[in-house]
């Protein structure tokens, strides 16, 4: 088994041009691994809330520990980790693993560290990041309470979809520049003739429609209802300013999903609403229901959630995991236990590319990309998805 020699760290660039941290974790063989972690703007209650730890405490902490110069696999400091998630802040623990994983793969295949069969890795289907609304709407933003509207492919091909892609964009910004706009939370949005969040897939739709591609991609709604949430009640503030009971909430989904033939929800109720969630899935004979916020790539809150119907499926952020062991007990438990696992990217990413690896390595059949044209972070992810995916088995 390794053994770490050193661990130090520096300070790199985020997507939002904002510092964090990365550590370099060194073996006794001379091989460094390195590790930064993305993080989320949109934070769910499981997650670090604002936990500040210098790293140069974090490393004595390691050290004081044994945790240097032992032999130590990936799952015993994985475990040692999660012991101190409440100290070190998940993001950070994060980044630690990763480190030592990628300085465990310049010696061993990622087929071997996995223990997964060598063979062929296919690409996932890609979940596109088309419109945003919401708080914090970056690219295309249009005035929503939701956070993203995306379409998903139905095939896996990245050529054949990102040249669909492309083809939506374009009418997409065209059509937008008509439009009026307004100020959402310092952030200049467009905005519809009728404040409604219908208009805005009415709007969408209508463009993947009359380009003749309606064949080709579903639509799929991230509304990080857990923002919505307050005094009781779902309230659409950014919009019509109407407030929404559970019940009520179900049943304007249900319109939703009736109108406009959704076909992916993700995160539709605030994390602790859970017999809503229950009611939701068990109606749903098409619309898949997925779990963000509400589980928070916690494989043991998967694992209920999937025996109590909560959900049809799972979206898995190795940050909110908080190690390399963990992301893979998420996956391992959402297919094990019938739930669709997607796998994400943050808002606010680094061009760590691990997520390309985990998801074509497990095989998961989607993956959340985009915005495509302003976060260059995930474009560095999809092009190692599409070398995972044509390079030859085991090349690694």
């Amino acid at each position: 088994m390794p053994a770490i020699t050193s661990i130090t760290h520096r300070r790199v660039l985020n997507s939002h041009v904002d510092f964090t941290t990365e550590f370099l974790v060194t073996l006794e063989d001379g091989s460094v691994g390195r590790g930064a972690s993305p993080k989320g703007e949109t934070i769910s209650i499981y997650e670090d809330q604002n936990r500040p730890i210098s790293p140069d405490v974090i490393i004595r902490q390691l050290e004081t520990d044994g945790c240097f110069r032992r032999p130590l696999d990936q799952q015993a400091l994985d475990a040692y980790l999660a012991e101190r998630f409440d100290q070190f802040g998940r993001n950070n623990a994060f980044s630690l693993s990763l480190a030592f994983y990628k300085a465990t793969e310049a010696t061993q295949s990622p087929f071997a560290l996995f223990a997964r069969p060598a063979g062929p890795l296919q690409p996932p289907r890609l979940c596109l990041n088309i419109l945003n609304g919401g708080w914090h709407a970056y690219t295309n933003p249009v005035l929503s309470d939701f956070s993203e509207f995306m379409l998903v492919a139905r095939e896996s091909d990245p050529a054949t979809v990102i040249a669909s892609h492309q083809t939506i964009q374009k009418a997409v910004k065209e059509r937008l520049r008509s439009l009026e706009s307004t100020v959402i939370s310092g952030n200049r949005v467009h905005r519809f003739p009728v404040a409604d969040n219908r208009a805005v897939i009415e709007f969408l739709l209508s463009i993947r429609d009359s380009l003749g591609l309606a064949g080709q991609f579903d639509l799929m709604i991230d509304a990080s209802a857990s923002d919505l949430w307050k005094d009781d009640r779902y309230r659409l503030a950014i919009t019509d300013g109407s407030a929404h009971t559970s019940e009520s909430f179900r049943d304007y989904w249900q319109g939703l999903i009736r109108d406009y033939g959704l076909m992916y929800l993700e995160d539709p109720f605030h994390e602790n609403d859970e017999a809503v969630w229950r009611d939701l899935t068990a109606a749903q004979t098409s619309c898949r229901i997925i779990g963000d916020n509400f589980y928070s790539s916690d494989a043991a809150r998967i694992t209920r959630g999937a025996a109590e119907g909560f959900t049809h499926g799972v979206i898995v952020k190795p940050n909110q995991a908080g190690s390399v062991t963990a992301v893979r007990q998420a996956i391992e438990a959402a297919q094990r236990h019938g739930q669709i696992p997607i796998t994400s990217h943050r808002s606010i990413s680094t061009e760590e590319t691990f997520l390309s690896l985990l998801t074509c390595m497990y095989g998961v059949p989607y993956i959340k990309i985009g915005p495509l044209e302003t976060d260059y972070s995930s474009v560095v992810r999809l092009n190692e998805i599409i070398r995972l995916t044509t390079e030859a088995a085991g090349s690694r």
